[in-house]
């Protein structure tokens, strides 16, 4: 019996089911909340003088661990022998169909998943997490319409590249039930993070996310020189596309960073915050039409820069915290790291993105120009 992997899908599926009312309808006050003060704007801040932060306050509402999560593991079944028991035969399928049960209404966006789930609950070993992650992306196929069509073929080809993993499985078909869930035309989107994923792994400057940083693979030394020269030549002053090299290589660092990729595509495609017409470009276009002989259009767009990732990454820690505090009582959280790792970075992503997608809809309506994506 496998708690940890009880909880870390509830997890996923609440923030799935926010996922679905933000894909639909936009970021919510309750969810994400920027306030400034009554004679003050995010707009005059960025086009007034001075660099420094911003004169907001906040309201962080992202539910990722309630009581939902006891209530759901205090129903879960223990076999005799306690709950890491050795199941064999009968006594593992009774086991299944007694956690299928047990799932029965607690589970709302990945209910459609739930003989995958009660199998990943259940899992005696490695073979059995490869099997409930099969599971989990053969659901995402079928949403699709089997393998012969589109979504289906690039869902394949991405199962093929990351393996059947189930830290990235269940994040996965999490967004894409979440954006289907939504009414969103998903077919385009799976190979929105097939391609995310190939450029983390084929790219030197790896995958570039809509702040402009790179979500780099770990690269051999020998790399050094090239990357460095790159850097150079595309005057990465920061040395975002040099951290991979001087990483650690570990299956939780490979893990945190194609959860990242995954839900980072596939946000950006699904609320429309990336590319040249993008949320992202036609706000910061807008910001350097407000330039002034007293502020310039570089210094509002590096101001601006400067501010969305702060808003991302203050989201993301608050959500990762409320991971490590919500999980605290489950003690295999603790000597399993790589589930904590999935978990983690799976809420901390969609935290970022949805603070990122906050602070875009705030800004473009100070300027007055029409959203994309939805809301």
């Amino acid at each position: 019996m496998n708690r940890q992997n009880a909880l870390a899908a509830l997890i996923h599926d609440q923030l799935g089911q926010t996922l679905v009312g933000v894909f639909r309808d936009g970021v919510s006050q309750q969810i994400f909340d920027i306030h400034v003060n009554e004679n003050d704007s995010l707009l005059g801040q960025l086009t007034g003088p001075g660099d420094g932060p911003p004169r907001i306050s906040l309201g962080f509402g992202l539910d990722i661990v309630g009581s939902s999560a006891s209530t759901l593991l205090n129903a879960l079944p223990t076999p005799a022998g306690g709950p890491f028991a050795l199941l064999k035969g009968n006594d593992l399928t009774d086991l299944v169909n007694s956690v299928r049960n047990a799932l029965k209404g607690r589970l709302s966006l990945l209910d459609n998943q739930r003989d995958a789930i009660a199998s990943l609950v259940a899992a005696q070993g490695p073979a059995g997490l490869r099997e409930a992650a099969d599971g989990l992306f053969a659901g995402v196929v079928g949403a699709f319409g089997g393998s012969d069509g589109r979504g289906g073929q690039s869902v394949s080809r991405l199962q093929q590249l990351v393996g059947n993993d189930v830290g990235i499985a269940l994040p996965f078909a999490t967004i894409l039930n979440a954006l289907q869930r939504s009414g969103k035309n998903a077919a385009e989107i799976p190979e929105s993070v097939e391609s995310g994923l190939v450029d983390y792994f084929f790219r030197v400057d790896g995958f570039k996310t809509v702040d402009r940083e790179s979500v780099v693979a770990p690269v051999h030394v020998s790399d050094v020189k090239e990357a460095f020269v790159v850097a150079v030549e595309q005057r990465d002053l920061t040395g975002l596309q040099l951290r991979g090299l001087f990483s650690k290589t570990t299956a939780e660092r490979y893990l945190r960073d194609i959860i990242r990729v995954i839900v980072e595509s596939a946000y950006d495609a699904g609320r429309g915050l990336k590319d040249p017409g993008g949320r992202f470009s036609t706000v910061l276009s807008g910001l350097r039409g407000r330039a002034t002989p007293g502020k310039s259009a570089d210094a509002i767009e590096r101001q601006f820069v400067t501010w969305f990732r702060g808003f991302a990454s203050m989201s993301e820690s608050a959500a990762m915290r409320a991971v490590e505090v919500g999980t605290q009582g489950v003690s295999e959280f603790q000597t399993n790291p790589l589930i904590g790792a999935a978990a983690g970075s799976f809420a901390g992503t969609v935290a970022r993105k949805v603070a990122q997608d906050s602070f875009l809809a705030m800004l473009s309506t100070e300027l007055g120009t029409p959203l994309r994506g939805g809301g």
